[in-house]
């Protein structure tokens, strides 16, 4: 229950992220930067981890469920795929070496997006979409018409289909500024499991994230990671960070 959409800059990229939550599930803590992995994220308390980080060197990855997989509903006792993204942030020069060798029978299925340091609309670095079935790890890189990736437990087939002619008709990737970007992601029409920013009677879009990588300035002002929370409708919290 999730969307992921981004454009690429003379300098680089930027990132747009939208979180769908149950309405059950704790409020996530506040990003700040880790030292430690030289990263920012915010962190889940449920499993501890995140689904969503960028690298000091602009390295971002992205994480969203993935309701296709035909999963045995026996299985249980699963490790919280949100570990994968600090897991990887410990060498995040070899992530796809991890990611293939890395025993992921323990995760429920899961895509994971992961978007070079160097990718920029001149010189068109990777940006990589991993899906693991339960079973099988496949990679791909992600569509070069833009088109949003996006996660739903709910008519998959529907709300993905309705996300991504919304965004046919609301963003022209040629032209399209940031501003564009983030109004496709605060869109809410009148069926909410559709809606981008999605609302359901269990569920809603809990938070947003922008991130714009910028490969022309130094580490310290290279990156970016701007977050909103909506978890209380009455109060909305914001961060911002530059590093």
């Amino acid at each position: 229950m999730c969307t992921l959409t981004y454009r690429l800059t003379e300098q680089g990229y930027q990132l747009f992220f939208n979180r769908d939550e149950q309405r059950t599930r704790p409020q996530a803590i506040t990003p700040v930067f880790n030292h430690k992995l030289n990263a920012v994220y915010p962190i889940d308390p449920t499993g501890g981890g995140t689904w969503i980080a960028t690298h000091q060197s602009g390295v971002s990855l992205a994480l969203l469920n993935y309701y296709q997989a035909q999963v045995d509903p026996n299985l249980k006792n699963f490790t919280s795929r949100g570990i994968i993204i600090p897991r990887l942030l410990e060498n995040v020069k070899h992530i796809h070496q991890q990611l293939i060798t890395m025993d992921l029978s323990c995760f429920q299925a899961f895509q994971l997006c992961v978007f070079d340091a160097g990718l920029s609309s001149e010189y068109k670095g990777a940006a990589i979409q991993y899906v693991w079935d339960g079973k099988k790890l496949q990679h791909s890189h992600l569509d070069t018409s833009f088109l949003p990736v996006t996660s739903s437990g709910v008519d998959f087939d529907v709300v993905s289909a309705y996300r991504k002619q919304h965004f046919l008709n609301a963003i022209n990737v040629q032209t399209a500024s940031t501003d564009n970007y983030i109004q496709y992601h605060q869109h809410q029409g009148e069926s909410g499991k559709c809606s981008v920013k999605m609302f359901r009677d269990d569920a809603k879009t809990v938070s947003f994230t922008q991130i714009e990588v910028n490969q022309k300035k130094a580490i310290g002002e290279k990156v970016k990671f701007d977050y909103t929370d909506y978890f209380t409708a009455e109060t909305i919290e914001q961060a911002s960070l530059t590093f």
